[in-house]
């Protein structure tokens, strides 16, 4: 982990939900090997825009994220090792904001609820933009000031406002960056000052 950062308050901290609560890249890989009898390595996916890095039909891989934007209870996404643990700490000092790009709102509701266990209005709030530019005035209006995030475009997008981008590491960001980083959910835990 490279911080050099005071403990952050849980008011504070907002998170992505894609690569960084839920194990998403990996159920693209899973479900292209399944139903499509895809070989695809994880740690090959150097590069966000996975299409980039990786050889797959332009239909087939527009089906799988499909499956993952719109039933991603149906299909099975897990979420990331530590992730509940953190999460469900958190939710006992009051909502957790979640920040993503996803459009369908209802469908990653219904997953955090029936996967985290957290889908009560009361224990989360959750903003589904439509687009990774239109994270940060979410999070400015929220008083938000620490964002974490498995996307570096989006951290650049970030950086220099108010609003300190952590990278939450993934093999598409492990370039070299200015910001913060963790590498699991016990790093993030670390980061997190739960005695107020």
């Amino acid at each position: 982990m490279k911080t050099g950062t005071h403990k952050i308050s849980p008011r504070e901290l907002a998170f992505d939900i894609d690569g960084v609560i839920a194990d998403t890249f990996r159920a693209f890989v899973n479900t292209a090997r399944e139903r499509y009898d895809i070989e695809i390595d994880y740690e090959a996916i150097t590069d966000y825009d996975f299409r980039k890095v990786i050889d797959i039909d332009e239909g087939i891989s527009n089906e799988i994220i499909e499956m993952i934007l719109e039933n991603p209870v149906g299909l099975g996404i897990n979420p990331i090792s530590g992730a509940v643990e953190v999460l469900t700490r958190l939710s006992y000092f009051g909502p957790i904001f979640f920040v993503t790009a996803r459009s369908n709102r209802n469908a990653i509701i219904e997953w955090i609820d029936k996967t985290l266990g957290l889908g009560d209005e009361n224990t989360i709030h959750l903003e589904a933009t439509g687009a990774h530019e239109d994270k940060l005035p979410i999070l400015l209006k929220h008083g938000i000031r620490y964002f974490v995030e498995d996307r570096l475009e989006t951290c650049y997008l970030i950086q220099g406002s108010p609003v300190t981008p952590i990278v939450f590491d993934q093999p598409w960001n492990r370039k070299e960056h200015p910001f913060l980083s963790v590498g699991d959910w016990d790093e993030i835990h670390d980061m997190i000052e739960w005695q107020i």
